[in-house]
């Protein structure tokens, strides 16, 4: 890499910087995010014992609480690596992009990533997945690159830190594994397969918990429903920001394939890369259900380097050919809405609640994992104290046993989804039997609240 590439690829981390550490604290905690500092900070004990029945690996829950040792206790600091992973991403991306075409070409597809609405919103999220996205992206380049003598160890590293960061990063390995049939990539599938058997061994303390996940998945299903058609249009929007960019996009994909007539490896890889897991996981999901935005966050740089590699291939030899190729970008740019409100705020519902209830009710919460963000909303230190652990998964089920229609005063319930628990609302019918005046508002989005007086 010579000295112009090398100042390049230092802008673009630095843009990313800039940008992935801008409005960290616009949004609330919110959605999963309590939940993962909540338990990043339970002591280790108590910690262990809940990755029995949790979905994730428990690499990102340890680094956050490293984390939090060491930087304030608020929401902006606490989503701060997931910023740092999300910038570092372009790195790799990069790299991989000038190896397997050029220099414009490896530009472009960092520029497509950090425009990208859906890779911004995990870099403020405090979970693992800009870290996945990060891993990832690092493995391809490692796959990839033609000194190969530090491969199988990088590949061996960055598989280790993949499962354990999620599960779904098997399904990384299985990508890189079908990758290798590419026949300019077949040599590397000695390092791999010994970086897989490594793999293997480093997972075998989890093995257990993880086949038991895996079984209840499969046999119970998942929270998901199986996806309509549909969807795999909707997740292309997703990564291109936009309906008409997604059109042009998929357009300059098949356009460069008819046009190269798959001679490319860029173009192969970035097929393989992104349409593999896309219709993969969405064929699967109507056996197992789990096609989620998130879910596919691994597939989402290849769609970056598909539709860099295949606008560059259909440029034509000019001078205006660096300006031409950088519209895509301008498109992505146009419509980069960082600042953007998620319309998610668990504040109002405790504002609300706190009004209503003038010091003297009862409060409940369905379903009762809603506690964690409620819990945030009133004092995001409160996920620190070991006190409020019962609050946060014992006092959310009174409502689905009577126990509020014993109350004297005013009953308070917070429904951020109660059909989850209770699909007949029977704790609405049994409370207004002894509660009859009833108010309720949506105090944010899809949470509402009810105040049941007698």
């Amino acid at each position: 890499m010579n000295t112009t590439e090398r100042w390049l690829l230092g802008a673009l981390i630095g843009i990313n910087l800039v940008l992935k550490c801008a409005w960290l604290g616009v949004n609330e905690l919110t959605l999963d995010e309590p939940f993962t500092v909540y338990w990043s900070q339970r002591p280790w004990k108590e910690m262990w014992a809940m990755f029995a029945t949790e979905n994730n690996p428990p690499l990102f829950f340890l680094i956050i609480r490293c984390w939090s040792f060491f930087t304030p206790f608020e929401a902006a600091w606490l989503r701060a690596p997931s910023a740092l992973f999300s910038a570092l991403t372009v790195w790799p991306l990069f790299l991989l992009a000038r190896q397997l075409v050029d220099r414009r070409t490896a530009v472009l597809a960092c520029l497509l990533f950090t425009f990208s609405n859906y890779h911004y919103g995990f870099a403020h999220e405090v979970r693992a997945y800009a870290f996945f996205t990060l891993l990832t992206t690092a493995a391809m380049w490692v796959l990839i690159r033609t000194n190969d003598t530090w491969r199988t160890a990088g590949l061996a590293t960055l598989s280790i830190l993949l499962v354990y960061t999620h599960f779904f990063g098997w399904l990384v390995l299985g990508l890189l594994g079908s990758l290798t049939l590419l026949p300019e990539l077949r040599s590397r599938r000695r390092s791999l397969f010994t970086a897989l058997g490594i793999t293997v061994v480093a997972f075998l303390p989890y093995s257990m918990l993880f086949a038991q996940r895996l079984g209840q998945s499969v046999s119970e299903g998942t929270w998901l429903t199986p996806p309509v058609p549909e969807e795999l249009y909707n997740m292309v929007w997703r990564w291109s920001n936009a309906p008409v960019l997604a059109v042009l996009f998929l357009g300059s994909i098949l356009a460069a394939c008819i046009k190269d007539r798959l001679r490319s490896t860029a173009l192969r890889l970035g097929l393989v890369w992104t349409f593999v897991p896309l219709v993969g996981m969405f064929l699967v999901s109507y056996q197992v259900p789990i096609f989620l935005d998130r879910y596919l966050v691994y597939a989402a740089p290849g769609f970056a380097l598909l539709v860099a590699t295949s606008v560059v291939n259909l440029l034509p030899s000019s001078p205006a050919r660096n300006v031409l190729a950088g519209l895509p970008a301008v498109g992505l740019l146009l419509t980069f809405t960082p600042w953007k409100d998620n319309g998610l705020h668990p504040s109002r519902v405790v504002q609300l609640e706190t009004t209503w209830c003038d010091g003297a009710c009862s409060v409940e919460v369905l379903p009762p994992w809603y506690w964690l963000t409620h819990l945030a909303a009133t004092d995001i230190r409160s996920l620190q104290r070991p006190a409020q652990q019962h609050m946060a998964f014992s006092n959310g089920d009174q409502t689905g046993k009577g126990g509020m229609n014993d109350q004297p005063g005013t009953a308070i319930v917070i429904d951020a989804g109660a059909e989850l628990v209770d699909p007949t609302r029977a704790w609405y019918t049994r409370l207004k039997t002894t509660h009859p005046q009833v108010d309720s508002v949506e105090a944010t989005h899809k949470v509402w609240i009810y105040r049941f007086r007698r």
